[in-house]
């Protein structure tokens, strides 16, 4: 640890006696960080402080255990409202030479992947590129607060390039302590009054009918791949591709192409009365899911633009598999499904990807079961059971 704490204290001399006007390098990157992760003994996972760090042409050593050279500048970033500031709404931090800087990011999104952009209120026309690198640590902290060696860790890299930095063997997320060993499915329910039936007596001595008493239950299984991809356009574009027949409830469009890969779409489903298609439903309840949940990530939106003419584009980082199935409880039999899957082109080099069970939380279930009440009054007991399949994507 001594060796640490000396090395921190170089990094901030370094770092804090070079802040010094000058041009937006085109090698440059801004680096949003996290601070003192473990300085706080009651909540040893949180940060204690968040900077942005300018670097004007960041060199990265091999090793994650190895510094970079000190930043030309950084700046704290507070937590505004009590919210953490790496979110899509922005958080913007002035410079020591006066330069402004606004980070657009989407806070879920997966190591690897472009989270959103920086953009200079310089001269209106610099933006970056950020991409989800998380647990590097890159810098000492400018609040010293509860720590004087407290330390910075990468959250998010912004740079002009198309990628992000390359990750080293020896380098562990903060975001990714998942176990290598699967967890059951998280469930949650939800049960709506059945519709009020006038019962008749009946006369000709013969006993009522027996009840079935899972009459009207609806269980749905929700199956997510965890490796992700990037989708290259609107979430909403992508929904648009569940084309479907409404005689056969089956989606009838072909494979879509994406870069390097191609998704094959697949849905069916029961007529459950005359308004509404359980086919219909899985594809409002993926669309839903698509647009609240931790496991789908768009690009934030820059407010007014960047003011330098440029087609803003747009992406989802979204799981490289999804699946749901419908089942009626009472006769076992199932009554809709839907998914999408990837096939890449060539072989994946990528490291494994392993489950994160914390994104099935709530903003998971509602979407689902807030779509599915649409089957009532046929049904109304809900359970949406979710699991990562498979645990861990390899291959």
């Amino acid at each position: 640890m001594a060796t640490v704490k000396i090395t921190t204290g170089l990094v901030a001399l370094l770092g804090f006696s070079s802040m010094v006007n000058g041009q937006i390098s085109p090698k440059g990157n801004l680096i949003l960080c996290d601070c003192g992760i473990g300085d706080d003994k009651e909540h040893p996972d949180w940060s204690t402080s968040r900077q942005m760090n300018w670097y004007d042409d960041i060199k990265w050593p091999a090793s994650a255990s190895t510094y970079p050279e000190a930043p030309e500048m950084a700046v704290e970033i507070p937590y505004k409202d009590g919210i953490y500031p790496w979110i899509p709404r922005g958080a913007t931090g002035t410079m020591p030479n006066g330069q402004v800087w606004t980070a657009y990011v989407e806070d879920g999104t997966p190591d690897g992947f472009k989270a959103g952009n920086a953009v200079s209120s310089k001269d209106g026309k610099d933006k970056l590129n950020c991409w989800a690198y998380h647990g590097r640590p890159v810098s000492a902290a400018v609040n010293k607060t509860i720590s004087h060696d407290a330390i910075c860790w990468t959250a998010f890299v912004c740079n002009h390039n198309n990628n992000p930095p390359p990750r080293p063997k020896d380098m562990d997320s903060h975001s990714s302590s998942a176990p290598a060993s699967t967890a059951p499915p998280k469930t949650t329910f939800y049960t709506k009054p059945p519709k009020t039936v006038t019962v008749t007596s009946s006369t000709s001595g013969q006993p009522a009918p027996t009840s079935n008493p899972k009459q009207g239950q609806l269980e749905i299984y929700a199956g997510v791949n965890p490796r992700f991809i990037n989708w290259q356009d609107t979430w909403q574009a992508f929904i648009n591709l569940f084309v479907w027949d409404k005689n056969t409830g089956r989606c009838i469009g072909g494979p879509v192409r994406g870069q390097g890969f191609n998704i094959t779409i697949e849905c069916a489903g029961i007529q459950i009365d005359e308004d509404s298609h359980m086919t219909l439903l899985l594809i409002k309840a993926l669309r839903d899911v698509g647009l609240k949940s931790l496991w789908f990530n768009q690009n934030p939106i820059i407010p007014g633009g960047t003011n330098n003419n440029q087609t803003a584009s747009n992406w989802v980082v979204m799981p490289e598999a999804f699946s749901l199935r419908a089942t009626d409880v009472a006769t076992n039999k199932l009554v809709g499904r839907l998914s999408y899957k990837t096939h890449y082109d060539a072989f994946l080099a990528t490291p494994c990807s392993t489950c994160d069970n914390a994104r099935f939380n709530q903003s998971f279930f509602d979407p689902i079961i807030s779509a599915v009440e649409g089957s009532y009054p046929k049904f109304n007991n809900f359970t949406v059971q979710a699991q990562c399949d498979p645990w861990i994507a390899c291959d």
